[in-house]
């Protein structure tokens, strides 16, 4: 199914910016909260394997081999809640105050990472008929990403969730190697960026004239289409 002719209103029409690497920038790349630890949120900043803990007031700051700061687990926090905490304005600002009374020193960042893209090149997998390598254009480069959807075609523009995108499922984006093949993204379908409320597969096809790069609200552009 081809979901088209969605509003502009749902698009942030800007470009893309591209990330300043800073020592004291953090992303956000999830946020969790467990009914089994209450009133903890879990923050990470990647995935690599915390191998030092260090308690500081009511947190607890993670750090990898090399003593980089990789995530950090906020106690006694007034919110009730269980499994993906999805990053709206409520939840960054306390986040911001919690880290700015720790004086951890940095600053936190929680990109979109779904971007418009188009489909320029659609190429059969070797080995995997079902499957196909799109070269996809966000704008500011190309990427690669295997895809199973039927409905995908060349030319088309579709939702791009890129590497550190999060799913409304708590689904964390990665490159990786589908089938023997890099894959740099996704390309998203309805089920997808609505975490399983709108069970519609094939990709969802954006308006002619968005612009390639073009950061997505895919929280308003969901609401949009259910």
């Amino acid at each position: 199914m081809i979901i088209s002719m969605i509003s502009l209103n749902y698009l942030k029409k800007k470009p893309r910016k591209k990330e300043l690497k800073m020592s004291n920038k953090k992303t956000l790349i999830r946020v969790f909260m467990h009914n089994e630890f209450p009133e903890i949120m879990m923050i990470k900043f990647n995935d690599e394997p915390v191998s030092e803990v260090k308690r500081a007031n009511d947190a607890v700051l993670l750090y990898n081999s090399e003593s980089a700061l990789i995530g950090v687990n906020l106690l006694k926090v007034p919110v009730a809640k269980n499994g993906y905490v999805e990053l709206d304005e409520t939840v960054e600002l306390l986040i911001k105050e919690r880290f700015s009374a720790l004086n951890l020193g940095i600053d936190i960042d929680s990109p979109s990472n779904f971007v418009c893209g188009r489909i320029k090149k659609m190429d059969v997998h070797p080995t995997h008929p079902n499957l196909h390598i799109c070269t996809v254009d966000i704008g500011e480069k190309d990427i690669s990403i295997v895809c199973s959807a039927k409905n995908a075609r060349e030319d088309m523009l579709t939702v791009v969730a890129l590497p550190n995108a999060i799913l409304p499922d708590g689904t964390l984006i990665s490159d990786g190697i589908v089938a023997g093949v890099k894959s740099q993204g996704m390309l998203c379908s309805l089920l997808e960026i609505t975490g399983g409320k709108k069970p519609v597969r094939g990709l969802i096809e954006l308006p002619k004239g968005t612009e390639c790069g073009s950061v997505l609200d895919i929280a308003g552009l969901g609401e949009a289409l259910c």
